[in-house]
């Protein structure tokens, strides 16, 4: 996606939902997605990406988008790159993660919206809803 105040404004959105998620996925070895993008079994990493999602979002919500790649070299840490989807209230997000021992990013690919606002501002307020919403009220322990 072309790089805009709005797009930068979204992956920060996105980003900030998925911290939770992020630390799940990361507890997985980098070994095992390779493994599994390389034989291509993302039935496997759909697994992964729904127990990792289960205790943040609603079911269906955040789901893994049978894509990935790895970057396997002599000369850098590993990169595994997983495409998810995000379905909520008419917003359907579709983005890239990139999870490495040094850093994690998100690349926004597309986001659609079955019912505009007037303006980006509007549609990128409508696209905080929907994260808002998908998410699951957090337990608190009790004192």
């Amino acid at each position: 996606m072309k790089r805009t105040q709005y797009s930068v404004a979204r992956v920060e959105i996105i980003s900030a939902h998925l911290q939770e998620v992020i630390h799940d996925l990361c507890l997985v070895d980098v070994a095992d997605y390779i493994a599994f993008i390389r034989c291509e079994l993302f039935g496997n990493i759909a697994d992964i990406v729904n127990s990792a999602t289960e205790l943040t979002f609603y079911p269906n919500t955040l789901t893994f988008g049978l894509g990935g790649e790895y970057t396997l070299d002599w000369n850098s840490t590993p990169k595994v790159m997983l495409d998810l989807e995000f379905s909520n209230m008419g917003v359907n997000a579709y983005f890239r993660l990139t999870l490495s021992s040094d850093t994690t990013g998100i690349d926004l690919h597309h986001v659609r919206f079955s019912e505009t606002g007037k303006t980006p501002a509007d549609n990128t307020a409508l696209l905080a809803a929907a994260f808002d919403n998908a998410r699951l009220p957090q337990l608190t322990a009790p004192r």
